[in-house]
């Protein structure tokens, strides 16, 4: 690929591939880094809006359980039961409602304890905040943006090798139609 200008071997397309692989090349250094930071600061935006957006719609609250799980009671019958591992409980809402519902708690736990949950301004029972990682997801936007680009100016090599390719085996084939003739001696004719 890289030779001296004045080797006679030296083609036209030798030169727009040369100069092709170069500019991909500088492309992909320039370019590259910047569409991942790029996208990389627009995924942390938004990872960070999302956990403030789900910080904001989620409360810790005490809550006192009433009932004690059944699989410390011993009462296994009855269909209106709790799940094991959950017990009745009353809390109050952000909002001053009270509410109650049921819980998971541990198998420790009695009627009477205190046990904190999580509940919408409303008091309705939610997962906890998810643990969102901003710094985590935008790196990897950025790890995935470097790798497409990447891939995308590759797939633009291979389109221009194959072009080069084909206008390579045109001039051979053209050259051939000149040359061949006084290099053989075709009998047949």
């Amino acid at each position: 690929m890289f030779v001296r200008k004045n080797n006679p071997l030296w083609r036209a397309s030798d030169r727009i591939e040369a100069g092709m692989l170069l500019g991909l090349f500088v492309l992909f250094l320039l370019g590259g880094p910047v569409l991942a930071w790029w996208a990389a600061g627009g995924a942390y935006e938004s990872a960070t809006a999302e956990a403030m957006r789900d910080r904001r719609n989620a409360f810790q609250v005490p809550a006192e359980l009433v009932t004690v799980p059944p699989a410390l009671s011993g009462d296994a019958a009855g269909t209106a039961a709790p799940t094991p591992g959950t017990a009745r409980a009353r809390w109050t809402a952000p909002d001053g409602t009270r509410h109650a519902g049921e819980i998971g708690v541990a198998p420790a736990q009695r009627a009477g304890d205190e046990v904190t949950i999580w509940v919408t301004r409303s008091g309705q029972q939610r997962e906890a905040p998810s643990d969102h990682n901003p710094v985590a997801k935008a790196g990897l936007v950025a790890v995935v943006m470097i790798v497409l680009a990447a891939a995308a100016l590759n797939g633009t090599r291979k389109i221009g090798l194959i072009l080069l390719d084909r206008h390579r085996a045109r001039a051979w084939q053209q050259e051939w139609l000149e040359v061949g003739p006084r290099w053989s001696r075709d009998l047949r004719s």
